[in-house]
């Protein structure tokens, strides 16, 4: 499976809460790094990390929605173009963001790092600031 491959086949079992399905994705050291402004920011590390980091950061969002946009990769990194709309759960408040997705793959083809970006981490962090 190419990284492109592996990457809509472990979204797509994310989207169905396949979580089990999604761990064999990853590598045993996966590092999901958020960006550090953000309530949820930091590093995440494990091969469960993606399913730990989802279930925190959809607890803040009220109507989360994720529409894809585009997925691009190559031999070792993919990256997946998102846009999420939500209401932020303490104050109402409605946004939409793209996000960029960056994901490195190992010499075993697993997914061993991932970088989130939002095109403007500064907004999210106001909101949900209130």
């Amino acid at each position: 499976m190419t990284p492109l491959e592996a990457t809509q086949a472990m979204y797509d079992h994310a989207s169905r809460g396949e979580w089990e399905m999604v761990a064999a994705f990853m590598a045993e050291d996966l590092v999901i790094h958020e960006p550090p402004t953000l309530p949820y920011g930091g590093e995440w590390r494990g091969r469960d990390a993606l399913q730990r980091l989802f279930t925190h950061v959809m607890g803040f969002w009220d109507d989360p929605h994720v529409e894809w946009i585009d997925l691009v990769g190559g031999d070792h990194h993919v990256v997946a173009l998102l846009q999420m709309s939500a209401t932020v759960r303490t104050t109402g408040k409605h946004f939409t963001q793209r996000i960029a997705e960056v994901t490195r793959f190992d010499v075993d083809g697993k997914m061993a790092e991932m970088h989130i970006h939002y095109f403007d981490a500064g907004e999210i962090a106001r909101l949900l600031a209130g």
